[in-house]
């Protein structure tokens, strides 16, 4: 008999898409595009107040999850949907209105960026109420829906010395990845992520249940100055 916890294996955050990992964004026509990355204009808990993604450089601090204050270590950016007519709807970013997951403003999600969630069924499946899952899992989730790729936009990754989670847009969790290297290709992950089918079967068991999915926890206090210090 499997056992439910045996059935939502988690798998390393970074491949959360049930897509090999040599996968490189390049479509069959040619077309490359970025599916995970924080799209410009999110907001990001710091330690002077939150501040547009975009504004953020390496030697910046910025507030995690679980360790506080982090230094990020390196910045990349890039940018994606740069061919709007040619882009098939299943990577189409989400448009996530205000609270669903805990957010106090609205955000857009690229699909496989890593995301978050706090319920009592991840309490009671895994030992833990946070789990990570892939963002196009939460398409049709407390009014969570695709929004037409029709202009190019930016996205912006931030690197930590390890893997980290970060608060985005007053209250959402978002992951980000170590800054690469030999050493971290060789580590553990820190983070895993329940892959995409069994992303959805969760988020459809969230929604049955009535079960609040987004982060319940308030805002960040952030450490220097408060929300309306922002830059």
């Amino acid at each position: 008999m499997i056992k439910l916890r045996d059935m939502f294996r988690k798998e390393p955050a970074c491949d959360t898409n049930d897509r090999s990992g040599a996968w490189d964004g390049a479509l069959s026509d040619g077309h490359t595009l970025l599916t995970s990355g924080l799209i410009a204009g999110t907001k990001v808990a710091t330690e002077i107040g939150w501040r547009d993604v975009e504004a953020l450089q390496a030697g910046d601090k910025v507030l995690t999850f679980d360790d506080g204050l982090q230094t990020v270590r390196k910045v990349s950016r890039r940018w994606t949907y740069q061919e709007p007519h040619l882009t098939p709807k299943e990577f189409w970013p989400l448009d996530v209105p205000e609270g669903a997951l805990g957010n106090r403003t609205g955000l857009i999600l690229l699909p496989d960026q890593p995301v978050m969630m706090e319920s009592d069924s991840g309490e009671a499946t895994f030992g833990d109420p946070f789990t990570l899952i892939p963002a196009r899992a939460l398409e049709g989730y407390k009014g969570i829906d695709r929004l037409c790729a029709d202009i190019p936009v930016e996205v912006v990754t931030l690197h930590f010395d390890t893997e980290q989670v970060v608060f985005g847009n007053i209250g959402a969790l978002f992951y980000c990845p170590a800054k690469g290297g030999a050493s971290d290709a060789c580590a553990a992950p820190r983070y895993e992520a329940l892959p995409l089918t069994l992303s959805r079967m969760f988020v459809a068991a969230l929604a049955q249940q009535g079960a609040d999915g987004g982060v319940t926890m308030p805002a960040p206090v952030m450490p220097s100055q408060t929300e309306s210090a922002v830059i």
